[in-house]
């Protein structure tokens, strides 16, 4: 999903207000109580005194009525910025804690300090090590794909989490810093100490069309920092291969960076509108492309899906409104606001909506997607929407090289 990470100076003061007026926190995240509390904290106009001083109340009651043992303080004050945001009933407005905050962080930013492999779930729910990229510290370590992590630095992994970002957060850290992993291949099990290097994750992926060697293929799974810069990249290396056209692949691209948005279309673009951003009592943004885009004239069509959403709809709106891009695939997802991110004291992070997307046409993003030029039925086993996609360059790149006059 997109975000714009400003750290601001409110993002602080309310993660200060929240921690010290807190106390030991409350049970909110574990008892419904918690949802209400904060519901009707959140309904008194100009009453923070009063409310803090009720949360007070509420933990003294607690601390010394509460029949079973409270959970850390630290749970229990997430549990009341969570039961604080849910009363806003948005559900792009939310918390994160530390751990996945921190992992959230390095992705967007596309580069961290790891072992450079990319971990998964079998199906008993083991942590497993998934694909090992070539010359990174795990492979000269010599890890490799299917084995299950048991523990980090002696740390036995907690299978029950219901995401990897606990696993993630201990294996990444300092660049040059060591990691001691315990693994398990088949029957044998064994630690392996790998030294941490800046790994650079890629969110972009490209090649020659085989079926159409004129055609070059550019997938983004995500908008990071770098995203930008790979385009460019992807683009100069295909047409240095003799590509004509190309296929922007953005299905299952869930957003990113609102920034690595715009720059993407840009390279389609030669200048003029991207998005238009409206903010509450604020007059409405204007985004436009920069001039000069390294591909702004040759044929071009965007792959969309019903995973196709935040920041990806942006460059496909703009592409589509433009008249720059046929899209192909199913209607996307329908994700047009946009959350700033404010980092908490703790690590923490609380994600804002305040603002929404338009596409160049004012077209309403959210709530409403991108229909395709051409809509198509997926089918088990078949890429219905590249062999669209193919057939619809093919047209392009015929008209294009017929003779005029």
């Amino acid at each position: 999903m997109e975000t714009e990470s400003e750290k601001a100076t409110i993002g602080q003061e309310i993660g200060k207000a929240v921690l010290q007026g807190a106390a030991l926190g409350i049970l909110l995240g574990i008892a419904f109580a918690g949802g209400y509390l904060f519901n009707h904290l959140t309904t008194q106009a100009n009453s923070s005194e009063i409310s803090l001083e009720l949360i007070r109340e509420a933990d003294s009651l607690l601390a010394q009525y509460y029949l079973y043992d409270l959970p850390g303080e630290d749970v229990r004050i997430h549990g009341a910025v969570r039961g604080l945001v849910a009363s806003l009933e948005e559900p792009y407005t939310f918390f994160v804690e530390p751990q996945a905050a921190e992992v959230d962080t390095t992705n967007l930013a596309g580069r961290f300090g790891g072992i450079g492999a990319e971990l998964g779930r079998d199906e008993e729910g083991n942590f497993v090590i998934v694909r090992v990229y070539r010359d990174n510290p795990a492979y000269e370590a010599g890890v490799q794909a299917g084995d299950i992590i048991l523990a980090v630095d002696g740390v036995e992994v907690d299978t029950s989490d219901p995401d990897m970002n606990g696993v993630l957060s201990a294996i990444r850290g300092e660049v040059g810093e060591p990691v001691v992993l315990t693994l398990q291949r088949g029957e044998e099990v064994f630690d392996v100490e790998i030294i941490r290097a800046e790994i650079l994750l890629p969110s972009t992926f490209w090649e020659l069309v085989d079926e159409d060697p004129r055609v070059g293929y550019i997938q983004i799974t995500r908008f990071t920092e770098r995203s930008p810069e790979e385009v460019r990249q992807a683009i100069r290396e295909l047409q240095e291969q003799g590509a004509q056209a190309y296929i922007l692949d953005l299905r299952n691209n869930g957003g990113g960076l609102v920034d690595s948005a715009i720059g993407v279309a840009g390279e389609f673009l030669d200048g003029g509108v991207i998005l238009y951003e409206q903010q509450a009592n604020a007059e409405e943004r204007v985004f436009n492309a920069p001039r000069g885009g390294s591909a702004v004239e040759e044929p071009l069509v965007v792959l969309i899906n019903a995973q196709t959403a935040s920041a990806s709809e942006i460059v496909a709106g703009a592409l589509q409104d433009r008249g720059r891009a046929t899209l192909i695939g199913q209607q996307s997802f329908g994700k047009g606001s946009v959350q700033r991110i404010f980092p908490l004291s703790d690590g923490s992070s609380l994600h804002i909506t305040n603002a929404q997307w338009f596409t160049p046409e004012h077209h309403r993003i959210e709530g409403a997607g991108l229909t395709p030029d051409v809509v198509t039925e997926p089918q088990e086993g078949v890429d219905v929407d590249m062999t669209a996609a193919l057939d619809v360059l093919d047209e392009s790149l015929t008209v294009a090289s017929q003779p005029t006059g």
